[in-house]
């Protein structure tokens, strides 16, 4: 199952909590066991 979850900034140096977001998500997909990769293709964010 593929999630896309979209985080907007408005400051170049901002922290964002995204734990709420993944796992609603993961709660959402009804998954019970497994594994949630968490992937950001931009080479400047980190996770």
């Amino acid at each position: 199952m593929l999630v896309k979850l979209r985080v907007k900034t408005s400051k170049i140096e901002e922290f964002v909590n995204i734990t709420e977001l993944v796992s609603g998500a993961v709660e959402k997909s009804g998954v019970k066991d497994g594994i949630a990769i968490v992937f950001c293709p931009h080479t400047t964010a980190a996770i």
